[in-house]
């Protein structure tokens, strides 16, 4: 009875092993899955598209907050706007907003900061122009007050670009980040202020990985189970023959 045990004992074993073994390279088969996945959706999501395709029905979807885009056009009268107390690094300044005309319209393009709106680098470039930037929505603080006394923006917000400029622009700010062709003196690109390149996480593939390392650990419960049961049978004569 004991080598009969032995030996079943010896199987379920070598099966769990398998068994488990199995599932574990299905769960990291699965994470791997999910990794390339994420991979992909990052490179897709970070690569420059058209502005006219990061807006919906005139607004800006969530998917496109923080993509690259690409602006063509010329900077047209009216002028540039300054925002004040703007910092790059540890120096303070001024960021410089100007005007885009555009086939899809009027866009407000962050072309970077200077240190102070007396500074060379101010006024837009003449002629046609690439601009490569990251796509994120207008400043909402400071409410009813974006603007200073001296003329000069607190916030960017959309109400108070469209006053300035006396005309309606597109949805969104675009920080720019290249420009071609370059000039110079120019303002420095500044970060955006939004997120990157983010994009939601496989949750299917990193539950089936999940899923299949619950299956290697239940493997092994179940052969502590069958060993437990064959033992118990294994007694029963034993025991029956004592009475």
């Amino acid at each position: 009875m004991t080598s009969r045990l032995s030996g079943r004992a010896l199987v379920l074993t070598l099966a769990a092993i398998v068994a488990s073994i199995a599932c574990v390279l299905l769960a990291m088969w699965q994470w791997g899955r999910a990794s390339d996945v994420l991979e992909a959706e990052r490179a897709a999501a970070s690569a420059p598209i058209p502005l006219a395709d990061a807006i919906v029905a005139g607004e800006i979807p969530a998917t496109s907050i923080g993509r690259t885009v690409i602006v063509a056009g010329g900077h047209d009268p009216p002028p540039p706007l300054v925002v004040a107390q703007r910092a790059l690094g540890d120096r303070a300044g001024v960021w410089v907003v100007a005007p885009m005309t555009t086939e899809a319209g009027v866009v407000a393009v962050v072309r970077g900061w200077l240190p102070s709106a007396q500074s060379p680098g101010l006024e837009a470039p003449s002629g046609p122009v690439r601009v490569e930037g990251v796509l994120q929505g207008f400043e909402e603080f400071y409410g009813d007050r974006p603007r200073r006394d001296d003329g000069q923006l607190v916030a960017i917000a959309r109400d108070a670009v469209e006053e300035s400029w006396g005309t309606p622009i597109l949805p969104g700010l675009v920080i720019l980040q290249s420009q071609q062709p370059a000039t110079s003196p120019a303002p420095a690109p500044v970060p955006p202020t939004v997120p990157r390149g983010q994009v939601p996480f496989p949750l299917q593939n990193a539950a089936y990985t999940l899923q299949w390392f619950v299956f290697a650990a239940f493997v092994w419960v179940m052969w502590w189970f069958w060993l437990r049961r064959d033992g118990v049978a294994a007694e029963e004569p034993a025991d029956r023959l004592e009475e």
